[in-house]
């Protein structure tokens, strides 16, 4: 573009220096021309007239008879530098200025004596074998004593061609000053007639490598429309890369923005990345723009299926995973571009681990729940039946027993409807406006479990000593904080069978912490990560025999994570558990 515009500029001065110096040479050539033409001919000319003249002259002397021709030419000659001869009109010389007529030639082959005798006059110029120099001749028709005769005069040409050449060379020099001194003026002037076009291409190759806060220069009136024209486009463009840059800049946010990876590819190479794509893999955050679609850093498998799409003409999902890493992955490949053989492609990456985990969630979920449910409803009507059978038979023990059975069945049936309603109210989001008073709650939650507590020969201990004299508030549903509460505490009251319960509370200006640790058998290790899972049971056949329901910490993890709180849990095998809840204290 540098090199295009300033090659425009020097080819403009040049042409405009180009154009004087062709009118200079014009007038040079019209001058030199009028040199070796037109003034070698007036020379001429003029020396054919004086000639004519000298010959008229001549012929008149000769009109006064023969005898007296000869003295006639010879005093009229007398110190001139022309020569007059009389020729008879057989070619005979009679008379001549110069030569005794005797030893001259017979001139009537002479071109200008025939034309003479002929009655015109005659002109020509050769070269004098005697004299050897170029003559100039001119013979005019004449008479003596009524015979026909030529008079003619003639005169050498070397004074007067040397004095046309010096004219020549004067006028050469002339014309050589001339032309430098027009080759001078042509290219000042032409250097001030190009300096505002160049001044212009500057600023307009400014403008095309990006820098259009450069001032476009004034100029004269002829070049004012195009000064103006350059400004106003170099605004207009300042609008429009601001425009486009805002637009970029949006677009980059918006990309950015978005939790689904976002991936340009053109002619298998990078064009566009956005930051969740480098987030999601895990990619360094450097320009991708131009790197070969497999130096990104892609998994095998996305690489693979964004590679076996990028030239089909239609979009295409592909769903991907789980990879070693049980992570899952959905694709959208997209052409780009109205033309068939675009090779364009905007992929768009979704992490979909979570949503195939809670679907996963939600089959063994139901799954379960099918499960729980169908087991003690089984359970009644067989016991219904047997029941049933025993009263037709009258064993009325029995079948008080049965109905007892039938009894305990169905509370524990009724307790799991209870927590699978809790559940579901647990996924919906909070109202994130009540305030419950945790003292109120333990104290609550106590009265509920001391009897069941101290039939098992437990004791209760609660310790508040950490917030005395403090009143200690968190914004989380009462009903939500009562779920937390009583599973912790049946949990604790049913796996142990001696020593003792112990709540802890703990305030700091940003938390509320719950402890509830008991002395019970504790869990396994290899069992901690998975107890908050819905109906998981670390001992089936114990939880079966206490009555639980499999969902008891799964409530209590989602009542916590319903009120943006944490909730952990420290067990030994045979050495007890203790659950930590951790909630926002509202101050």
């Amino acid at each position: 573009m540098t090199r295009g515009i300033r090659g425009l500029t020097i080819g403009y001065r040049a042409r405009v220096l180009a154009a004087f110096l062709l009118v200079g040479v014009v007038f040079a050539s019209a001058w030199a021309w009028s040199l070796y033409g037109p003034l070698a001919d007036e020379v001429l000319s003029r020396q054919e007239e004086y000639l004519t003249g000298i010959a008229r002259s001549a012929a008149v002397a000769a009109a006064l008879g023969p005898d007296e021709v000869q003295s006639h030419v010879e005093r009229m000659a007398e110190g001139a530098e022309y020569r007059i001869t009389v020729i008879a009109a057989d070619g005979t010389v009679l008379a001549d200025s110069d030569e005794d007529p005797a030893t001259l030639d017979n001139h009537g082959d002479r071109p200008e004596v025939r034309a003479a005798l002929d009655g015109r006059t005659g002109t020509d110029i050769r070269h004098s074998e005697t004299q050897d120099v170029d003559r100039m001749y001119v013979a005019i028709p004449s008479e003596i004593d009524q015979e026909p005769v030529a008079v003619r005069a003639s005169t050498s040409l070397e004074r007067l061609q040397l004095l046309t050449d010096r004219a020549r060379q004067a006028g050469l020099g002339l014309l050589a000053l001339a032309l430098f001194l027009s080759a001078f003026a042509a290219w000042r002037l032409s250097r001030s007639v190009a300096r505002p076009v160049e001044e212009l291409a500057d600023a307009a190759h400014a403008m095309a490598e990006g820098d259009l806060s450069s001032p476009v220069p004034a100029t004269d009136r002829s070049l004012a429309p195009l000064s103006d024209a350059l400004a106003r486009l170099a605004g207009q463009m300042r609008e429009r890369i601001g425009a486009l840059d805002a637009e970029r800049q949006t677009l980059r946010l918006v990309l950015d923005g978005l939790s689904d990876g976002v991936l340009l590819v053109e002619d298998g190479r990078v064009a566009l990345v956005n930051r969740a794509l480098l987030g999601m893999f895990r990619l360094p955050p450097v320009d991708a723009r131009g790197r070969a679609l497999g130096d990104l850093g892609l998994p095998a498998s996305v690489l693979g299926a964004i590679e076996q799409n990028l030239t089909h003409p239609e979009s295409a999902v592909v769903e991907v995973g789980p990879d070693p890493y049980r992570r899952s992955h959905r694709l959208l490949v997209l052409p780009l571009g109205s033309t068939p053989p675009s090779t364009r492609r905007l992929v768009v990456i979704a992490d979909t681990t979570e949503r195939a985990r809670v679907e996963q969630m939600r089959r063994d979920f139901v799954a379960n729940a099918s499960h729980e449910l169908k087991t003690p409803t089984a359970g009644i009507l067989l016991l219904a039946s047997s029941a049933n059978q025993a009263a037709r038979d009258g064993d009325v023990t029995q079948a008080l027993a049965f109905v007892s059975q039938i009894e305990a069945e169905a509370q524990h049936l009724s307790r799991l409807v209870a927590d699978l309603l809790d559940l579901s109210r647990l996924e919906a989001a909070p109202s994130g406006e009540e305030v419950t008073d945790v003292r109120r709650a333990i104290e609550l939650a106590l009265g509920g479990h001391r009897r069941a507590a101290g039939a098992k020969g437990l004791e209760i201990d609660v310790d508040l000593s950490a917030v005395a004299g403090e009143d200690v508030a968190v914004r989380v549903e009462a009903t939500d904080l009562t779920v937390i509460l009583d599973n912790l505490l049946s949990n604790a009251i049913a796996y142990t069978e001696r020593g003792r319960i112990a709540i802890r509370l703990v305030a700091s200006p940003t938390d509320v912490e719950i402890a509830i640790a008991d002395t019970g058998v504790g869990i396994p290790t290899g069992d901690l990560e998975r107890v908050f899972e819905r109906f998981y049971r670390v001992d089936r056949a114990r939880s079966r025999t206490s009555g639980g329901t499999g969902l008891g910490l799964s409530l209590v993890r989602n009542a916590v994570e319903r009120a943006d709180g944490t909730v952990t849990i420290n067990s030994e095998s045979g050495r007890g558990t203790t659950v930590t809840v951790t909630v926002p204290r509202v101050v």
